[in-house]
């Protein structure tokens, strides 16, 4: 089965793509994929380490929200987009196109359902994306991580759970918490919780047994926290622009510090890790809130909010935490009752199901 994937513009569409590739490959059941997606993104940077995946640069840009005299531009520029998707779209001949979200999707999608190619479209976050709200409409099926996923109206949607990768969901089979404190903002990083961060250390650096580990992404100089992190007396730390290897990182992880993108929840969901999440304050329709509530009200994190945070002393709740390891453990717990390990598979069946009509 040819598939065509298209997503991007993050890491929290781009992984549960490859996740379900990888899920679709190791069954047999695909022959070739191609992904069609901006050249600048962060999905042409990933797809190079899975030699296997054809990528198909596809410029186009998303609509700003906050600046409505642009939006006549940026249409244009869909527009534009869509045209030259069909003739990506007729050179592949794909079976079946998947939309993942994110404004890269847009036109592959469009183009797809103009050809009438069978299209299945995945929604990660609790609340539908705007671009997916739009794209419900040209989809065979719509599938969503949550089955309270806010946003769907009238289209039928079917529950998958959101795809993690085989080794994250590896991690969730073994019991047992790491050692580190993992601080991570999402594939561009967060400067509110590398800050929030810097400001606990003194208090972390009292934890005879405290391990840090912080990824920047694009928010702040990782030399410059590192070296923060040290003046405060937190020895044992790394700080990295980039973690290419999250299954590592969680696996090492005994309490997350993050965002709570959809990835990013379904990941540590997955893997049943502790956390303490703050939501982007400016995701779209407080999408990321949406996400958070799913783990808090399982109690399988804390959660607060961007003002919230730097009311709350940091370093005294992660060092309660710490210590607690009987709380934490009933936090990994709970994590793991609402993770979707099977995702990816039930994301494959639907491609195989709606692909096997073309």
């Amino acid at each position: 089965m040819r598939v065509m994937v298209a997503a991007g513009g993050s890491g929290g569409h781009v992984y549960p793509a490859v996740a379900v590739m990888e899920e679709l490959r190791r069954r047999g059941d695909l022959t070739q994929v191609a992904w069609a997606g901006n050249p600048d993104g962060i999905e042409a940077e990933l797809t190079r380490e899975y030699p296997w995946v054809t990528f198909m640069p596809l410029a186009g840009q998303g609509l700003p929200r906050n600046k409505p005299w642009r939006w006549p531009c940026a249409l244009l520029a869909s527009l534009w987009s869509v045209v030259r998707a069909i003739k990506l779209v007729k050179s592949f001949r794909p079976h079946v196109v998947l939309g993942m979200g994110g404004y890269p999707a847009f036109a592959p999608v469009v183009a797809a359902a103009l050809l009438k190619v069978p299209v299945v479209v995945h929604e990660q976050n609790a609340r539908l994306g705007l671009v997916n709200r739009v794209l419900s409409a040209f989809a065979d099926e719509v599938l969503i991580s949550f089955p309270e996923t806010q946003g769907v109206g009238r289209t039928p949607a079917r529950t998958t759970g959101n795809p993690v990768r085989e080794e994250i969901a590896e991690l969730g089979r073994r019991p047992g918490l790491g050692r580190e404190f993992l601080v991570f903002g999402g594939s561009q990083g967060s400067k509110v919780l590398v800050d929030a961060a810097l400001q606990a250390a003194p208090r972390l650096a009292q934890l005879p047994d405290m391990r840090m580990r912080v990824v920047v992404g694009k928010a702040s100089e990782s030399s410059e926290v590192r070296r923060t992190l040290q003046d405060s007396g937190l020895l044992d730390v790394d700080v990295v622009d980039y973690e290419p290897d999250m299954a590592r990182a969680l696996g090492e992880a005994r309490l997350v510090l993050a965002r709570a993108g959809a990835t990013t929840v379904a990941e540590l969901a997955a893997a049943g890790r502790p956390a303490i999440l703050v939501p982007w304050s400016g995701a779209a329709a407080g999408h990321q809130a949406c996400n958070a509530r799913a783990l808090a009200d399982r109690k399988a994190s804390v959660l607060l909010s961007d003002e919230e945070l730097p009311r709350v002393n940091l370093g005294n709740l992660v060092a309660r935490l710490w210590q607690n390891t009987e709380e934490l453990e009933a936090m990994s717990v709970a994590a793991r009752t609402m993770a979707s390990c099977d995702a990816a598979g039930r994301v494959a069946d639907a491609l195989v199901r709606v692909g096997g009509r073309r």
